[in-house]
């Protein structure tokens, strides 16, 4: 905006009158006397004048198109200004200061909004697994069970391996405070999974794959080292993300035990990080090598199972855990000289199976 004094002409004969210009950028207000000696105002929008400079008498002349009215401005200021206005607005919207200020403004919102999606991406699911590590036993408990429910498996359970498969673990003295509870389910299946809170579900197409009970204890303590140092639990937060977020942040773990019962079947094929995987293989293995079981039981676990697999495909167990030859090769280095004793328990235990 801009503002002059100017000599206003009412109409074509009419005497001037001082009055005061303001100019915006699609109008100009003129505030003047009438011939009363009141107070007065006209306003011209900037489309409708006519501006040019009267180099003779150095002023600004400003006609309005649509009716008789002119004003006189010293300078030429004045007629440059509204020239440069209605050029403005001439241009197509995209080319004009405003429409440019709009795109520039719309650019740094789209970037904004992005480094907030990208924010939200990355943060989000990372409190959620630190948050995740604060749960406590039974809440993750109540948790797994909820899921383990809402999954239906009880009606495919094989009680009688699966009382086997407790008593074999229960046999390896394995120290925890969960309560570890491992059920087999009748499928063609060839998986396992670990729930938060101490579930683990196996399925007896991979037991059947199993030939030795350092095989199984292979598998059993893989599967428990992602219950006892919460693997399952970070994953399962890690993964539903925003949905468990203001459930864990406000302790409002109703809200949480829903979403897992509503994913509950995406939990059967939960995949971890390497960096979980790994932890899992090697706190597993040492499992194994306090109590001196062969640790080729791992190595043998995933042989058997990658050979077992049509060579279009690989089981679900496999298919869910990446880098199996280096996986393999990472377990035989860390258990070179490795103490092995034969366990008649565990072995008699398992013979049950077969």
């Amino acid at each position: 905006m801009k503002s002059y004094f100017a000599t206003y002409y009412p109409s074509l004969g009419a005497a001037p009158v001082e009055s005061t210009v303001l100019v915006f950028d699609k109008n100009l207000s003129i505030g003047y006397r009438n011939a009363n000696g009141n107070n007065a105002t006209e306003n011209w929008l900037i489309k409708d004048v006519q501006a040019s400079f009267d180099f003779s008498r150095q002023v600004s002349r400003i006609l309005y198109v649509k009716g008789a009215g002119e004003l006189q401005v010293e300078g030429n200021d004045a007629a440059k200004f509204i020239n440069e206005l209605q050029a403005e607005q001439a241009k197509a919207w995209h080319k004009k200061s405003s429409g440019k200020e709009w795109i520039r403004n719309g650019a740094l919102l789209l970037g904004i909004l992005g480094l907030l999606v990208l924010l939200y991406l990355l943060i989000v699911p990372w409190l959620s697994e630190k948050l995740a590590s604060k749960v406590s036993v039974k809440t993750e408990q109540q948790l797994g069970d909820a899921a383990y429910d809402a999954m239906g498996l009880a009606a495919l359970e094989d009680k009688d391996a699966s009382l086997v498969l407790n008593d074999f673990f229960s046999a390896m003295d394995v120290p925890s405070a969960y309560d570890i509870r491992i059920t087999v389910v009748k499928d063609n299946v060839v998986n396992a999974f670990a729930l938060p809170g101490g579930r683990i579900v196996v399925y007896s197409e991979l037991l059947k794959q199993i030939d030795s009970y350092p095989e199984l204890a292979a598998l059993l303590s893989h599967e428990f080292t992602h219950v006892n140092n919460k693997h399952s639990t970070k994953s399962i937060f890690r993964r539903l993300g925003s949905k468990v977020f203001i459930g864990l942040l406000f302790g409002r773990f109703g809200t949480v035990t829903s979403v897992l019962i509503n994913h509950a079947d995406d939990l059967k094929s939960l995949k971890y990080s390497r960096k979980l995987e790994k932890e899992a293989d090697m706190d597993g293995l040492e499992i194994l090598l306090q109590r001196k079981i062969d640790p080729q039981g791992f190595t043998a676990l995933f042989q058997h199972l990658k050979a077992a697999a049509p060579s279009n495909s690989m089981p679900e167990f496999l298919g869910s855990h990446p880098d199996v030859d280096k996986r393999i090769g990472y377990i035989k280095e860390s258990s070179k000289g490795a103490a092995v004793q034969e366990n008649e328990q565990l072995k008699a235990i398992f013979d049950k199976l077969k």
